[in-house]
């Protein structure tokens, strides 16, 4: 006959937040049930009170429809593992299974186990973390009760015995009842019968998985990843194909060094946030689920205004911290007291740079673990949520869960100076990194919100269409004090805009502000438009600022050919770019150019699956390319008064056929200015020679 657990109407407060909201929960022997939740949502402090060592505003404790207040104090009934260890550390594990089972057939029992047998000499505190969590475990299961509650029995230990503990587990179901918590989801939900979720105070049960999901307590997408066993989607994206040409003509990148568009975006507390921004911003993808993803961070940042309270000078100490090569020294107490004792008479720059190196390292986990809790419950886009998950689940390592007492504890900062120093730059390097990585991250969402802020920027939509389309309502150029904005739809009506105006009519800073808006939406940033949605394209080439290349003794009409040339080899590749030409064939002859424009501008009509943009003054040849139903024709018009140039700005449809490159010449004074310089020659210089 099965024993029954019963807990009902447990209502929990510290002071005036609610963390308990009557709670009802109910276990039988035979049963397992796990127990989930964010840090802090109340998982341990129901476990106390239901062992009866927390005291709560409310609350019944039914076993077998026998109330207790106190079940740990009535034998044969509860068994409890608490968080940390509860055992001595300075006697044997003989001598604790002898003090601690009464019966012998069960002390046989652990003392003939395989796990055990071997360490019954050595005291607890020789015994690994998994060791120990093992043996507390063993010891419980053989005692007489009839239920068993496990906090944290798989945190910051060994793989191996994460698995003998579920076997040990599954070993003793058949007639106790098991309720655990851990933040180690995987294992809980592998080991249990039964999921619940404690969430905003009440138990949430889970029918299925996906209801993790949900509820917010799991990244949307985990369950897939860890079902399928796939790849991080950052390993496997379809890569923006982009060249140096493109990045100087957006003036994003020049010569490895950032452009004015990269410094408004640069605005990053840490140094790791710089360089984690230069290499988002250096590699455009082609997933939408990655764009959405780094898009809805940033906007996260941006709509609740998220600031982070790091400074630069400390992420640095903590990386040079980590870097240095001071020897490590012994845990001992003896040696932690004599090191503090001779570094107060003798200061030391290496023991100085350890100390302080900890305690920025401390303070900085510290800070996080405040942060995360703060903004984890205001209903964090995927991505982020998986970031605050993952740095969580790493502050709540069984090695890294104490760490916070360090800093408020001045008998430990030298007693356990040195562990932590092991901790930090050995053990646990690789996920203190992690989490560096992870900070940096967080660090360019901040970045980058900000400047949509200054800037007026907007998140950009995307489409899952397999029709290249791209759609902007007031775009604009950042760098420009008052721009006039343009709307502007490619796609459904053409894919190739044949665009003319003016010399300065704004025909090149349109097209650098269209090609920036596409190459920031592929990136997953803000852009400088009041909205805009576009399809996934796989690349952008730009030739805009095109120079003759002297080095490989190229005019400046060849360099524009095979200009052309890489990018038909580009759209052959990769099938769906952008292309942008701005004034194609302007080094040769008219003649040339506009027989050589026409003929480019007729191809590129006819590939359906990418978008062009192409600018030119040679108006003549939109009479042959008018009846092309793949081009349309826009143009910035403009118009003379009082023998001065006045611009609109203003993209309009169809095609102009003003020229104001005369004027322009005439209004500089050019001539006058080569006039007063003959006046000033002798009448016949040659005469004087």
């Amino acid at each position: 006959m099965h024993s029954i657990l019963e807990i009902d109407s447990v209502i929990k407060s510290f002071g005036l937040k609610k963390i308990l909201s009557n709670v009802y929960l109910k276990c039988q022997t035979g049963e397992i049930i796990g127990i989930l939740g964010r840090n802090g949502c109340g998982k341990s402090t129901l476990l106390k009170i239901v062992f009866g060592t927390m005291p709560a505003d409310n609350k019944t404790i039914k076993i077998d429809n026998n109330v207790y207040f106190h079940p740990y104090r009535s034998r044969n009934l509860i068994a409890y593992l608490p968080q940390h260890s509860f055992l001595p550390e300075h006697i044997n594990l003989k001598q604790i299974i002898n003090a601690f089972i009464k019966g012998i057939e069960n002390r046989k029992v652990i003392i003939n186990d395989d796990r055990i047998k071997k360490h019954l000499n050595k005291k607890t505190k020789e015994l690994s973390g998994g060791e120990l969590r093992y043996f507390e475990i063993l010891l419980l299961v053989n005692l007489n009760a009839k239920f068993v509650l496990l906090d944290e029995p798989f945190s910051g230990i060994e793989p191996i015995y994460k698995e003998k503990i579920k076997e040990l587990i599954k070993k003793y179901i058949a007639d106790k009842g098991f309720i655990i918590t851990d933040h180690d989801y995987k294992n809980v939900i592998d080991v249990s019968d039964q999921i619940i979720l404690i969430k905003d105070g009440t138990l949430k049960n889970i029918e299925n998985l996906e209801q993790l999901e949900e509820y917010n307590y799991l990244p949307t997408g985990t369950l897939i990843r860890n079902l399928e066993g796939h790849l991080d989607e950052e390993s496997t994206f379809a890569e923006f194909e982009v060249d140096k040409q493109t990045l100087q003509d957006l003036d994003l990148f020049k010569n490895l060094k950032g452009g004015l568009i990269h410094s408004i975006f640069n605005k990053a507390k840490t140094t790791g946030g710089s360089i984690q921004l230069n290499k988002i911003l250096k590699t455009p993808v082609s997933s939408i689920k990655i764009l959405e993803n780094r898009r809805d961070a940033i906007k996260f940042f941006y709509t609740e205004n998220i600031k982070l309270k790091i400074k630069k000078g400390d992420i640095d100490l903590i990386e040079y911290y980590l870097s240095s090569n001071i020897s490590f020294s012994k845990k001992n107490i003896v040696d932690s007291i004599y090191q503090h004792i001779r570094y107060q008479f003798k200061a030391d720059q290496q023991h100085f740079t350890k100390i302080t190196g900890i305690q920025k390292t401390v303070s900085l986990l510290e800070y996080l673990t405040g942060f995360i809790k703060e903004h984890q419950h205001k209903n964090a886009p995927p991505y982020l949520s998986s970031i605050f998950f993952n740095i969580q689940e790493i502050l709540l390592d069984y090695d890294f869960r104490d760490l916070f007492s360090l800093s408020n504890n001045k008998y430990l900062q030298f007693i356990k100076i040195n562990k932590y120093d092991y901790l930090f730059r050995q053990k646990g390097m690789k996920k203190l990194k992690r989490i560096l990585e992870m900070l940096y991250e967080l660090d360019v969402f901040e970045s980058v919100a900000n400047t949509a802020k200054n800037y007026k920027l907007s998140f950009p939509e995307y489409s899952n269409s397999a029709a290249p389309d791209i759609q902007l309502e007031g775009l604009y150029h950042p760098l420009l004090k008052n721009p006039v904005a343009n709307d502007f739809h490619i796609g459904k009506s053409g894919n190739l805009c044949f665009l003319t105006g003016a010399n300065m009519s704004g025909k090149s800073t349109f097209l650098k502000s269209f090609g920036l808006a596409v190459y920031l939406a592929h990136v997953g940033f803000p852009v400088s438009a009041k909205r805009m949605k576009t399809s996934i394209f796989n690349g952008l080439i730009t030739t805009i600022n095109l120079a003759d290349n002297i080095t490989q003794g190229y005019s400046h009409f060849y360099s524009e050919v095979k200009r052309v040339k890489e990018a038909a080899a580009i759209i052959k590749e990769k099938k769906q770019v952008v292309v942008i030409f701005d004034e194609l064939f302007r080094g040769t002859n008219v003649k040339d150019a506009s027989d050589a424009s026409l003929m480019i501008t007729s191809a590129l009509s006819k590939i359906q699956k990418s978008i062009f943009l192409i600018s030119t003054h040679i108006v003549e040849i939109a009479e042959d390319l008018k009846n092309n139903p793949t081009i349309f024709f826009n143009c910035f018009k403009s118009k003379i008064e009082a023998e001065t140039p006045i611009y609109s700005y203003k993209l309009g449809e169809g095609i102009t056929k003003e020229r104001f490159g005369m004027q322009i010449v005439k209004n500089e004074k050019i001539i006058e200015l080569l006039e007063d310089a003959q006046k000033e020659q002798p009448v016949n210089i040659r005469e004087n020679e």
